[in-house]
């Protein structure tokens, strides 16, 4: 158990380390797992003898919950407006003829048997939600034609039905394959599930008021591991089910939001790092290069033929310009979501499996090291770039309204406020006065409110955001012996600024009249 540990902490930082040298020279993340798995693997410098494809399933499955979850929760449907009916077309059509086609290519070229050929189109049949919206987040890629959005639920919502596929064609070999049965109870089952645990989880987020973010994020994760098996159980598709729930549930309003994205957005990253890490230390470079031609004509014919014909064919009536075509063609990455399906292929049959993972391996590799790492620059060519826009606006975890604080002030007897109107008040800019509490009532003032003795008013402005300055606070005890004991604030260094100062059981916002005294704590800024 503690080499688990420790070796998995390694790899992480090892792979956070690496991909941020790596990323000024635009290498595609993914790509950096990948490849340490294959150093810590049997061919590489440590050599770790792995191939129990039995656990590797169950962790990859686990975690492809995660990102497909995370692929729906962070997708923006107020963005997607007029795009949402190209996308789902993609994401399902475009999957089934991506992989009947390639299944095509295989058997009637490469001359593969029906069987494998059929499993190696149903496994690279979608296209990667995590490597498209990390390329398009970390180069701040927004697309004309809502593009982005596009490309976002279409790559975050195929992986059902590549999975679909890949089961089908996996029933076919044991002879009792009633496919339109199937099919009905894999989409129908997935997404009544997915809607129902929406709208429960919803409800429970909505209506419980004192829920904080940590009870909060436990609700969703729970509610998301319990449709996922609930769906599975009653022969539904769990990753439609998963993938539903999280676009309900990431297109609703409610309090810490942003905390929770930012945990999914952090636990995906991890389960990305799992799932390619993993690819690494289980394949076998020598063993993959046997099917190295085969796997580079796929895809080669896969990113220049089958995709392309596929997208023009589809959504050419639905007044789609050429740039775009051409974009959405390029941008169909492979990745995490083949691995997991290659991996239950090589579970359920160990001997045609294995072509179709180290197939499926190479042409992972390829894509993202290729599709991946010029996707800005086609981007920029086919002059599809919208530069007015903002990219982070298709994800649920942007916002568009500016962030404020809140500060409180007691009016003592000698304030200068006391008895007047709120109108002349003279506050500085973009500060406004929203709460007066006096005698515990709240009272929203006005521009007539007066201001009276023993008020404590509430101000409001903008937050402080600049991740060029640092501000550092510090604490600083006034004892017996020290320089500030018994001074006034204004008699202070110019350079000193004390921001706060907690006395005794209380705080207090000093003046230049306040006076130090022994035993006062204080908050000073260092600039």
């Amino acid at each position: 158990m503690n080499n688990i540990l420790f070796l998995s902490s390694v790899v992480i930082i090892l792979s956070i380390f690496i991909y941020r040298y790596l990323s000024k020279f635009g290498v595609p993340m993914l790509l950096v797992f990948i490849s340490l798995g294959m150093v810590f693997g049997v061919n590489g410098i440590f050599k770790i003898p792995y191939d129990n494809y039995e656990l590797s399933r169950d962790i990859c499955s686990f975690a492809l919950i995660y990102i497909i979850f995370f692929g729906g929760f962070g997708t923006n449907l107020s963005m997607a407006r007029g795009i949402i009916k190209k996308s789902l077309i993609l994401s399902s059509l475009g999957v089934i003829f991506t992989s009947l086609l390639t299944g095509l290519f295989a058997h009637y070229i490469l001359k593969l048997d029906w069987y494998s050929s059929l499993l190696i189109g149903s496994v690279l049949g979608s296209t990667d939600a995590a490597s498209v919206f990390a390329i398009l987040r970390s180069h701040k890629l927004n697309l004309k034609e809502n593009t982005a959005s596009l490309l976002e639920i279409e790559s975050g919502s195929n992986d059902p039905f590549a999975y679909v596929l890949t089961i089908a064609f996996l029933t076919l070999s044991k002879g009792n394959l009633n496919l339109p049965l199937l099919l009905f109870k894999q989409v129908f089952f997935g997404l009544a599930v997915g809607y129902i645990f929406a709208k429960v989880s919803c409800y429970i987020i909505r209506k419980v008021n004192n829920i904080d973010s940590g009870m909060s994020m436990a609700l969703i994760t729970a509610s998301m591991l319990l449709s996922y098996s609930t769906s599975e159980f009653i022969g539904g598709n769990g990753y439609i089910t998963v993938y539903l729930l999280g676009v309900l549930l990431g297109n609703i309003h409610f309090n810490k939001k942003s905390e929770i994205v930012s945990f999914f957005n952090g636990l995906t990253s991890i389960m990305q790092i799992l799932i390619f890490f993993l690819l690494g230390l289980l394949v076998n470079p020598l063993e993959a290069l046997k099917y190295a031609v085969p796997a580079v004509l796929i895809m080669i014919v896969m990113t220049l033929l089958i995709r392309p014909f596929v997208v023009y064919a589809l959504i050419s009536p639905m007044k789609s310009s050429r740039g775009q075509k051409l974009l959405v063609s390029w941008a169909g990455l492979r990745g995490a979501a083949s691995v997991v399906f290659a991996i239950l292929v090589v579970v359920a049959n160990k001997e045609r499996g294995m072509i179709v993972f180290n197939i499926a391996f190479i042409v992972v590799l390829l894509s993202i090291a290729i599709q991946g790492s010029l996707l800005p620059y086609f981007s920029k060519k086919l002059n599809m770039i919208d530069e007015d826009g903002d990219v982070l606006r298709t994800f649920n975890d942007y916002s568009d309204t500016e962030d404020v604080d809140f500060i409180t002030a007691e009016i003592d007897e000698t304030h200068k406020w006391v008895g007047r109107q709120v109108k002349n008040l003279e506050l500085m800019p973009s500060v406004l006065l929203v709460l007066i509490i006096r005698n515990n009532e709240n009272i929203i003032p006005n521009g007539n409110t007066v201001i009276e003795k023993g008020d404590r008013i509430v101000l409001c402005g903008s937050s402080f955001v600049d991740k060029g300055t640092r501000i550092n606070l510090y604490e600083s005890i006034v004892d017996k012996n020290s320089k500030y004991i018994n001074k006034s604030i204004r008699e202070l260094d110019r350079n000193i600024l004390i921001v706060l100062i907690k006395r005794e059981n209380r705080t207090m916002i000093p003046s230049g009249n306040t006076v130090l005294l022994e035993d006062d704590i204080l908050v000073l800024l260092d600039r």
